[in-house]
């Protein structure tokens, strides 16, 4: 477990992971879903919807690339001004971490944070239906591979041009989440299996705080 001066020293990363916060007795009850704005491996900024006080001990749960890494956590500061896009920001240090989830830890701030991926895709496969803004044809279906809080992979059964712009909608177990996105690549002709789905890649363009909540709690729980 780090101990403070750790805390206080560790490299901050502009790392964006969805987690899970649950109060620590004596209040276990309530808690909510965030995104992490930074990580370390001795805590993280957050945001999310519900407001904590400073102090307040958590449990925490990170979703990853390679799974999901739980620890005990206490907010030593909550954002005094408005809130960012209805979000509410905290930071969080981690107090209690099992040597298994330090070192996964360790090794999500080695790989995404050295390399700069701020929106860590996560791999989930849901139903979506892509509609290219302003098209009055019916919607093309097809299902993501991956999802981060700006973007996801999406498989179609054909080529949209990157710069397509595109209204979606993922059929999620919890009911339907939609987002506006543009297609920014495409797999090209030598890297596609005939027969199989074509894979895209899209970046939001709109996607609104209740909607980036939502979608961090599919990522949270789908592990």
């Amino acid at each position: 477990m780090p101990d403070s001066t750790q805390r206080r020293q560790s490299r901050r990363y502009p790392i964006q992971l969805p987690l899970l916060h649950r109060p620590i007795a004596p209040t276990p009850t309530g808690g909510g879903v965030a995104w992490t704005s930074n990580l370390s491996e001795g805590g993280a900024c957050v945001e999310g919807a519900e407001p904590l006080q400073p102090r307040t001990p958590l449990r925490v749960r990170l979703r990853t690339d390679r799974g999901a890494i739980e620890a005990e956590a206490q907010v030593v500061w909550a954002q005094g001004g408005p809130p960012v896009e209805g979000a509410n920001l905290h930071g969080v240090a981690f107090i209690q971490i099992a040597p298994d989830q330090l070192q996964a830890l360790r090794d999500v701030i080695l790989t995404e944070g050295v390399m700069r991926r701020a929106g860590v895709r996560l791999p989930c496969e849901v139903a979506v239906a892509c509609q290219p803004r302003g098209e009055a044809r019916p919607p093309l279906q097809g299902r993501t591979r991956d999802i981060s809080r700006g973007g996801l992979l999406l498989r179609l059964p054909q080529v949209l041009p990157p710069g397509t712009v595109l209204e979606i909608t993922l059929h999620t177990p919890t009911g339907p989440l939609t987002a506006e996105g543009a297609i920014v690549w495409v797999a090209p002709p030598e890297g596609r299996t005939p027969g199989e789905p074509i894979r895209h890649g899209l970046q939001f363009t709109t996607l609104d705080w209740s909607t980036a909540l939502s979608l961090g709690l599919l990522l949270v729980e789908s592990v």
